[in-house]
This record gives structure tokens, sequence and C-alpha cells, in this order.
């Protein structure tokens, strides 16, 4: 048994309950190019991702290895920003929050969005360990859910390149937003490029993370 299903049985015997409701399996014999992946981004408060609060979250769901525009969520999350950094990072001023959703809401709408799906991103243990956070305060429950990175599919040999860097690499359009919703677009074309040479491989042969 791999150490990413020795930990998931682990908190699924552990935490039961509230394990089954937020954590899903996969088929990881199925091949790549059949499997759903939902890319996804976040913004934070600040830096310190471990007491960092998700304040906005934009997904893409990926079936067959292909890309609808229309099959996403997008949305700010409710949460008192105690700094200016979020300003200073993302550009997102705590007005703009009053009209998000309820953390219990966005911790709902994206299990529902993710689940049966290989949760991908950028740095994605960022975007995962925020979203442990909302579904242990907002929903009483425990996530450690099947993740990938897509840096784990690059070949680098010192420096990561970010993900705009990475975007122009590859020769794909870049945009002028900086949102959560803008960037899990760009990495889902990052991913798409990158994963193509192994989409006839079983998915558990990707490098997953738990």
């Amino acid at each position: 048994m791999s150490f990413g299903r020795l930990k998931r049985w682990y908190y699924r015997k552990k935490y039961r309950e509230a394990f089954e409701r937020f954590n899903w399996d996969l088929d990881l014999k199925k091949r790549v190019k059949d499997s759903c992946f939902v890319v996804f981004d976040t913004e934070t408060s600040h830096t310190d991702f471990k007491t960092a609060k998700a304040l906005s979250l934009g997904a893409f769901r990926l079936e067959g290895l292909n890309l609808k525009l229309s099959d996403h969520i997008s949305f700010k999350i409710k949460n008192p920003v105690q700094s200016l950094e979020s300003v200073k990072v993302h550009g997102i001023l705590p007005d703009e929050l009053k009209g998000g959703i309820e953390p219990k809401q966005a911790c709902k709408e994206f299990i529902e969005f993710s689940r049966g799906c290989l949760l991908v991103g950028y740095f994605t243990q960022i975007d995962v360990w925020v979203m442990r956070n909302i579904v242990k305060e907002a929903c009483g429950g425990v996530f450690y859910p099947y993740y990938m990175d897509i840096v784990d599919l690059l070949e680098v040999e010192s420096k990561i390149p970010t993900l705009e860097e990475l975007t122009k690499k590859l020769n794909l359009p870049l945009s002028n937003l900086h949102d959560a919703l803008e960037d899990a677009y760009m990495t889902s074309l990052v991913f798409l490029k990158l994963v193509k040479k192994h989409e006839n491989l079983p998915l558990g042969r990707l490098p997953l993370r738990v």
C-alpha cells in the first residue's frame, strides 16, 4: 500500500462519517484520458497557508481531457480580512467579500462540484490546505483528497517557474486577469499540455498526493 493510500485509510478509520462525507475514492486503474479532473485555484487572506482564509475560488472540471468553459464554478467567500496583505497580493477589498457566499456554502459547492474527480492545481498544497480548513471549520468534516500538482509533471532543473512563466514557455495564451477563475483556466491549459504524454497510463501512475 502506498503512503497516500495508507494515509487515507488512517483518516477514514479515524474520522469515519466525517471522512466519507467530504472525500471520495478514485479508480486508479482508469486511463488518464478517461478520467475526471477538477483544476482549481484559491486566493487567500495571507501567505501563511496554515492559517490563511480562502477569499475566493475558481475551478474547471475536465472530462476526458476536454475543457468546457461553461463547466466551472467561481465565487468569493465571506471572511473577515485582518490585514491589507490580500489587497496587495490579490487586489481583493474587504467590501468585496461582503457579497460573497458563506464558508459553509463554499465548502458544500466545492465538494459537490469536485466529487469523483482528481484535484489538480499549481502549488496545490496551498489550495488543498485552505479548503481543508474550510471543510473542518465550516462543515465539521475532514478533507484528505487525492490531488496532483502540475509542478510534479515538470522536468525542473533548478528554479520552479511561475504559472505565467510556464504558460509563456508552453506557448499558451496569457491573460491580464489574475483572479482565481482565470488562474484555474491557465492552469487547466498547462495541465492539458503536460499530461498529454501520460494520457494512456492508469491514473494511479500520475504523481498523486494526499
